[in-house]
């Protein structure tokens, strides 16, 4: 299972690379998040759990009884909750640049107020506009500026015109950011997850501390971390790099989870909806 972020992307967006690569030698699903490249919307503040539970509803209808998952971000906080709280259903864990285990989000009180006012939906508005601007906002989250390419540049641009995407986002970060913290912090629980776990993170993320990820890591009993030298998005920033890892990782010989049903498809949506 590759579970993508929030903010502007979609399954073929962070895992246009990787998808292919471990499609080669095993089944991938890559769904796409509720309200995004048209998965029917939640319709209301949601949090990681509402994601865990849309998750397992996605896996019981397409007949899957375990999988490794690698998550970016949100999709990160998503695959540990999983991890926590179903233990059974999961095998390997990527966590990337992963939500859910800080306890505040970037300029904390900034970002709650900015998901109550109308400051988000003028940003959407700016860089669907402004093609300069997709490209400086990409650069916000590449270590490397000179690999924000006009392919990326593009394809960013291309989600930018699904207004349900960014709507669905807000919806997120309403129901996550509190006043004070963020109402999901999986921390203390992480020393239950016995799964072998592999943390992958940027050192030049801005938006997850790595320390905060190395405390993750060590409170685990089976966890690591690889640092790569990427932002906040290494799997498009750092392509190969990014899919060496994760495919060392996944397949380790002997100790590799059973296969799952054979089905692959890039993206699922369309007729699985918000769930519980």
């Amino acid at each position: 299972m590759l579970l993508h972020g929030g903010g502007i992307d979609r399954a073929t967006l962070s895992w246009r690379y990787l998808f292919p690569a471990l499609a080669e030698r095993r089944t991938v699903v890559a769904p796409n998040w509720p309200g995004c490249g048209g998965s029917a919307p939640f319709g209301r503040p949601y949090t990681i759990p509402d994601l865990g539970r849309w998750l397992m509803d996605l896996m019981d209808q397409l007949a899957i009884e375990k999988a490794d998952m690698v998550g970016v971000s949100m999709g990160g906080g998503a695959a540990l909750w999983t991890a926590l709280r179903h233990p059974d259903r999961v095998g390997r864990l990527v966590p990337v640049g992963t939500y859910g285990i800080q306890r505040h989000a970037p300029y904390h009180p900034f970002s709650y107020l900015a998901a109550r006012l109308p400051l988000n939906a003028v940003s959407y508005a700016v860089l669907r506009k402004s093609r300069r601007a997709t490209h400086r906002a990409l650069a916000a989250i590449f270590a490397d500026r000179g690999k924000v390419t006009d392919d990326i540049v593009d394809e960013v641009r291309d989600v930018l015109t699904d207004g349900a995407t960014a709507s669905s986002f807000t919806g997120f970060q309403r129901g996550e950011i509190g006043p004070r913290r963020l109402r999901t912090v999986l921390a203390p629980e992480l020393a239950k997850i016995g799964q072998p776990t592999l943390f992958i993170h940027g050192r030049a993320d801005t938006l997850v501390p790595l320390g905060d990820v190395e405390a993750a890591a060590a409170a685990m009993p089976r966890a690591q971390v690889r640092v790569m030298e990427a932002g906040h998005w290494p799997m498009r920033e750092c392509p190969a790099a990014f899919n060496t890892i994760v495919e060392g990782f996944l397949d380790p010989g002997d100790e590799l989870p059973g296969p799952l049903p054979a089905r692959n498809e890039l993206e699922s949506h369309g007729n699985v909806g918000p769930g519980p």
